[in-house]
């Protein structure tokens, strides 16, 4: 087996690169959106646990109902970057921009999350508007990402 693969490759010349079939595509943006998923879900929980952790004593307060529609609006924002890498990930996509989009993606959520606990809100926010910039800056530095802009334009 390793030794087709070796000579497939060769006989590509040093130049030339080999494709995946469009099926082993398919199942490493699976895979690859799955990681995400799991990533983000991870990162939730972790902000989840770091509230219950440190969980102060909260008084209802006139300003309590302000911080929750503005944890709805980061919430909202949270999703479309979610969405919109999760349509990058419809193409191929390279392993150093996989874990920082994971990486910026359980960032934002464990932000997000530690911000609902209403405790260390400054903590919260560097963890969410940090994850966002990571994803931000591994989306600029993202190599292939016209080339998956590409594919979803002519995939219509």
């Amino acid at each position: 087996m390793a030794r087709q693969f070796s000579d497939d490759q060769a006989a590509l010349g040093p130049t030339e690169v080999r494709r995946d079939s469009p099926s082993d595509q398919r199942a490493q943006s699976g895979l690859a959106m799955g990681l995400v998923i799991a990533a983000v879900a991870f990162g939730a929980a972790l902000g989840m646990l770091a509230v219950l952790a440190t969980q102060a004593a909260q008084t209802a307060s006139s300003s309590t109902g302000v911080l929750y529609a503005i944890l709805g609006i980061k919430a909202t924002v949270l999703a479309v970057a979610l969405s919109l890498v999760l349509l990058r990930l419809r193409a191929a996509v390279r392993p150093t921009a996989l874990v920082g989009y994971c990486a910026g993606l359980a960032a934002s959520a464990a932000g997000l999350a530690w911000l609902w606990g209403l405790s260390g809100l400054l903590l919260g926010s560097g963890l969410f508007y940090g994850g966002l910039v990571l994803i931000y800056m591994v989306a600029a530095r993202d190599p292939d990402l016209g080339r998956a802009l590409d594919v979803l334009r002519t995939s219509r």
